[in-house]
């Protein structure tokens, strides 16, 4: 949840320090006083793009600071980059004349591109024509999924679909190439070349080994001769340590489980000098002589040349010739092999997209008969609303092409979501659907910007209560004309404007009981008369007891 806002310099905000409460927050105040810019600020803060025309007249640059609770879905991100965090997530932006703009969290710079991602599905700022996301029918299937948990259902279709994809791609490369003779000839050339030359990867860590061994040959038979002379020689390392074994062999339990001890360490170190003696060796073993090392290992370096690839690689070529040279001379076969494994894995995927699109079938009912029953709590009586289907060949999102689709008024046909006309029912109706799928997503927040201009009486205490309702399970801000709406709200908000002589600057506070019943007074009817007051304190406890307050 957002916390706390402080705003300065920007637009004809000279100073603002706004704290916030959970559930339903509430604003009110003159047309042009400033309500949507406080909205504004915030949607800057979060996503917007560096714009100095928002700096506020006479200043040099605008400062937006947000406290922000640190919800779980962060902490990933977080982490990733390395941001310390306890309870609260501080995000200052500020934007300077100068283009020397700053976006901060927690004292860290980050990019505009982390911060939409940190935020962008998890705050939503719904205006009345922001319906963008909702109307668009490609994420009316996403939507229907998320309703019915479909999670499982499309992980397993992907990978059923992935698998089919990838071998039907292998497929189409298989029809396309074909190789002539001269080709046929060069691979078989290359592949006879790797075949002799027997790689292996680790010989030729071997090789590389002894090859730095002989060249230094002088310097490790001189060590490891000495070495072993001050072990075997009279007077040596190992005649010592026998004599200092027979020299303890006395009849103390203390002094013989020390004695055992040592004599196991002289078998341990016999057993290393005997490593040491065999590596001495080989530097007189004329099977291994360093001109053949030297061959074998030019033979590696050419090859790896020749091809631009490393040991492995040339492995894996070798590999790659033998089944190109296989499919060319019998191609027939390997075509019908890969035909049958797709046609295998394109009935696994049908099987896949057929259990997913009996869920979403099963589910779609469902979800429109929620989606009806918000519409009416929404005075929108007439409504029906209808998911449809249209079956198609698999995708990546199976095999349902999915539209939401409505109807307002009655003996009015269905039509696409997308192509109902704007205005105070398409509001509501907005406020019905994300009253649906806010319930079901990740959102911390929606921000409700005058979505409902054109409605009054009961409607108006209706989106309030509707709002109310989002509220329970995340943090509701929203501006409003209606005294109805504002009823409804845990915590109401006044914005005004002051004029001096130079300016006009906007100003906020939180209202008390008696200031909260004042103002719904007036905005009911533009009057603070004892009438319009008991009208208001009437009008103010319905609606709070209509939302369980």
């Amino acid at each position: 949840m957002l916390k706390s806002l402080y705003i300065k310099d920007y637009a004809i905000i000279d100073e603002l320090n706004i704290e916030f409460n959970e559930g339903f927050n509430v604003f009110t105040g003159e047309t042009g006083a400033g309500k949507s810019i406080i909205v504004g600020a915030l949607s800057y803060l979060i996503r917007g793009k560096a714009d100095p025309s928002i700096i506020r007249s006479g200043s040099e640059k605008a400062v937006i600071e947000g406290v922000f609770s640190v919800e779980e879905y962060m902490k990933d991100a977080l982490n990733e980059a390395e941001i310390d965090y306890d309870d609260d997530l501080i995000v200052r932006r500020v934007i300077s004349r100068d283009n020397r703009n700053t976006i901060k969290i927690n004292q860290c710079t980050v990019t505009l591109n982390y911060l939409i991602q940190l935020f962008d599905e998890h705050i939503d700022i719904h205006s009345q024509k922001d319906s963008q996301y909702l109307l668009n029918r490609k994420n009316h299937l996403r939507l229907l999924d998320q309703y019915a948990g479909n999670e499982k259902l499309n992980a397993d279709y992907r990978l059923k679909y992935e698998d089919y994809r990838r071998a039907a791609k292998e497929y189409e490369e298989l029809v396309s190439h074909t190789y002539n003779d001269a080709e046929l000839d060069y691979y078989r050339f290359d592949l006879d070349e790797l075949e002799k030359a027997q790689l292996d990867l680790n010989e030729e860590e071997d090789l590389q080994k002894k090859e730095n061994r002989y060249k230094s040959a002088e310097k490790y038979i001189s060590s490891l001769s000495n070495a072993l002379s001050l072990f075997d020689d009279d007077g040596g390392i190992k005649e010592k340590l026998s004599i200092l074994t027979k020299e303890i062999s006395i009849e103390d339990d203390t002094i013989e489980q020390v004695r055992q001890n040592i004599q196991n360490l002289y078998y341990s170190l016999d057993d290393e000098v005997e490593k040491l003696r065999s590596i001495l060796g080989e530097f007189s073993d004329e099977d291994l002589n360093i001109e053949w090392i030297e061959e074998r290992l030019y033979l590696y370096s050419r090859l790896k040349r020749k091809h631009g690839l490393d040991t492995e690689g040339l492995i894996a070529k070798k590999n790659e010739l033998k089944q190109k040279i296989a499919f060319f001379e019998d191609r027939d076969y390997v075509l019908n092999e890969k035909k049958q494994e797709i046609d295998r894995l394109y009935a696994l995927v049908l099987e896949a997209g057929q259990k997913l699109h009996d869920s979403r079938e099963s589910k779609a009912r469902e979800l429109e008969n929620r989606i009806i029953a918000q519409t009416e709590d929404l005075m929108l009586n007439n409504v029906r609303f209808a998911i449809q289907f249209e079956k198609t060949e698999p995708t990546v999102n199976g095999i349902d092409d999915v539209e939401f689709y409505i109807s307002l008024n009655k003996g009015e046909e269905l039509k696409p979501l997308r192509n109902v006309a704007s205005g105070g029912e398409i509001s509501r109706l907005m406020l019905a659907l994300k009253t649906v799928f806010t319930s079901l997503s990740d959102t911390t927040m929606v921000i409700f910007d005058e979505i409902d201009t054109g409605v009054s009486g009961k409607t108006a205490l209706a989106i309030g209560q509707k709002m109310a309702e989002i509220s329970r399970k995340t943090q509701v801000l929203t501006i409003t004309h209606l005294a109805a709406v504002a009823a409804c709200a845990d915590v109401h908000f006044y914005i005004y404007k002051q004029d001096d002589e130079a300016n006009s600057k906007t100003g906020i506070r939180k209202l008390s009981h008696d200031e909260i019943i004042n103002e719904l007074a007036f905005i009911s009817s533009t009057d603070n008369s004892e009438s319009a007051i008991k009208a208001a304190e009437e009008l103010y406890q319905t609606a709070q007891e209509s939302v369980g307050r």
